[in-house]
């Protein structure tokens, strides 16, 4: 092989060892192209992630316009004792003085308490029918959104939503009568002003939606520890005999009060206003007590009958004995002393009758009882001051002390009892309507014309009053007018400016070569020799008589209209006279 071969294999060999160092190159730099874009496609994609995420809170925070975000975790604080061991059943008793029994008994029985507490629920009662007018109390239900338009369907669902309500749920047949929404309110609401306690069963559907709503018995419902619950078990079990019969789901009971505690050893219970009340009521008690035995069982005797002279100890004994037979009083009160002696003194103990002021205590009494309740005692049949007086010097009367009472009183009471029925029981049947009280302030008829009456005279007119009765306009535009005779004065003189004012482009007088208004004056020229401007006799024209003729009230004056650009400038007018 010659040289000249041996330099061309070399070539060759050098050639392909390129080749294959150009391909691994090549393979290199695709590789390197590969792992870039693929660390910018993932670099992307946490971007987006990251995108994805903010708009995903941005939407949750806009999807809550009114209210938080959902919470990043559970309260720092606590909302109960965890060092108390009370609850070794595993529910929490109620913390107070008193037992559940105990309130229930002195809230059906006990004087003052229990009239209160039925005048209450018998005024709450009122709102719980169809009001059967514009003026009568009851419930209606509505949209939740006031600015919804009321259609057909609209009117169909608020019919079927109030027979609901007034039947408490789904009626299983006709024989079914089931509990009324009035017997329903007359249990819940006294449950509640015994115990602050109102406990009611919301059984469900197949759908889980609320088929129908049950009172229970709120003395045998226990809250169950908050410590030993985890989320998804029941919060509230019945308790029967010192056994759980029963467990209930949130969306199961409802547990309702009007006085929440947010104390950590109130352990979600409310309080009643009789644990409020036990001196009150124990006092209460004892003054009636004290008056009952004063009638029973009296110590201090009326007289004494004392025998003069010396009886055997036997015959005064036959003799004591029918006197106490036929004169004693209730339960031996008020027996006569019998005695036998020369001479008789009498230590008088009760120097006045002061004692029976306790009366003023009793009513003190009472007063604290109703201003706990908020309502006045004129409510329940209690009047101090002078009897028969409509109002003291210096007092409001009764009616405004008892509308005071009510605003106080009942409204909260009203409006608590509809927001529990809606939160447990209407909302979840249909989240768009709510059950809201009417007639609540009472405005009657003679109130309502009052106030149109006022409205009419300031910024409303007929026709809209008419509209708020329910009642057509009136025909011709008539209504179209508000009862002011200072607005009916400006109108007017709006009206006759528009219809031909002063300083009339047609048909005015003064003007050069305008005729006069019709029962007007010409007034001749200034400069007319001869003439008076004014209509007057000339000065060459000597009257022989002169007199001024009686004027007519009721005629109109000659003169319509006049501005001072209409006159003669130049006018001089002289009369002469000839006095007889």
């Amino acid at each position: 092989m010659s040289l000249r071969d041996e330099v061309r294999k070399s070539l060759g060999s050098l050639r392909s060892v390129g080749g294959m160092g150009v391909d691994a190159a090549e393979r290199g730099f695709k590789l390197f192209n590969d792992w870039s874009e693929a660390r910018t496609t993932a670099s992307a994609n946490e971007d987006f992630d990251e995108f994805i995420e903010k708009a995903a809170k941005k939407a949750t925070k806009k999807g809550h316009p009114n209210d938080a975000a959902p919470p990043a975790g559970d309260p720092k604080s606590l909302h109960y004792d965890p060092f108390d061991l009370v609850a070794a059943m595993g529910w929490r008793e109620r913390p107070t003085s008193l037992t559940m029994g105990v309130m229930d008994i002195i809230g059906h029985s006990t004087p003052v308490v229990a009239d209160v507490i039925r005048t209450r629920v018998n005024q709450v009662v009122m709102f719980t029918n169809r009001p059967e007018d514009r003026h009568a109390t009851g419930f209606r239900i509505k949209l939740r959104d006031d600015k919804a338009k009321t259609t057909k369907a609209v009117e169909k669902r608020v019919e079927e939503l109030e027979t609901t309500l007034l039947r408490t749920g789904f009626k299983q047949g006709e024989d079914d009568l089931g509990v009324s929404f009035t017997d329903f309110a007359r249990m819940f609401i006294s449950d509640s002003l015994r115990l602050d306690q109102a406990t009611f069963e919301v059984v469900p559907d197949r759908s889980g939606k609320p088929s129908y709503m049950a009172i229970v018995d709120p003395t045998t419902v226990r809250l169950l520890d908050p410590g030993m619950r985890d989320d998804g078990d029941p919060f509230a079990v019945q308790v029967l005999h010192g056994a759980v019969v029963a467990d209930f789901m949130p969306k199961e009971l409802a547990f309702c009060t009007r006085n929440p505690r947010s104390g950590v050893r109130s352990y979600g219970y409310g309080m009643s206003e009789i644990e409020t009340l036990v001196r009150e009521i124990t006092g209460m008690l004892w003054g009636m007590e004290y008056n009952r035995k004063f009638f029973t069982n009296g110590a201090a005797a009326k007289g004494i009958l004392n025998f003069k002279g010396t009886i055997p100890d036997r015959h005064l004994k036959s003799f004591r004995r029918q006197w106490y037979a036929m004169v004693s009083g209730v339960q031996n009160a008020w027996r006569t002393p019998i005695t036998n002696a020369e001479e008789l003194q009498w230590i008088n103990l009760q120097l006045t009758n002061r004692d029976m002021e306790y009366s003023a205590w009793i009513d003190f009494l009472i007063k604290v009882v109703c201003a706990r309740y908020q309502i006045a005692p004129e409510e329940v049949n209690f009047s101090y001051g002078n009897t028969g007086q409509a109002a003291a010097m210096g007092q409001a009367p009764t009616e405004e002390k008892l509308k005071a009472s009510k605003d106080l009183g009942l409204r909260p009471l009203v409006r608590w009892l509809f927001t529990c029925v809606n939160d447990h029981f209407i909302t979840r049947i249909d989240p768009d309507f709510e059950a809201v009280a009417v007639g609540l302030d009472g405005m009657g008829a003679d109130h309502e014309v009052g106030m149109l009456e006022k409205a009419t005279k300031i910024y409303m007119t007929v026709d809209e009053a008419r509209a708020q009765l329910g009642l057509d306009e009136m025909p011709d535009d008539q209504g179209k007018v508000i009862l002011s005779p200072v607005w009916l004065q400006f109108v007017q003189g709006q009206q006759a400016e528009e219809e031909g004012g002063f300083g009339d482009e047609e048909g005015g007088f003064g003007e050069e070569g305008g005729e006069p208004d019709e029962g007007g004056v010409d007034f001749p020229d200034a400069d007319d020799e001869g003439a008076d401007p004014m209509g007057g006799p000339d000065d060459d024209d000597e009257p022989d008589d002169f007199a001024f003729e009686p004027v007519d009230s009721n005629e109109e004056p000659a003169i319509k209209s006049m501005s001072p650009d209409t006159l003669p400038r130049s006018a001089v007018v002289r009369y002469t006279v000839d006095l007889p």
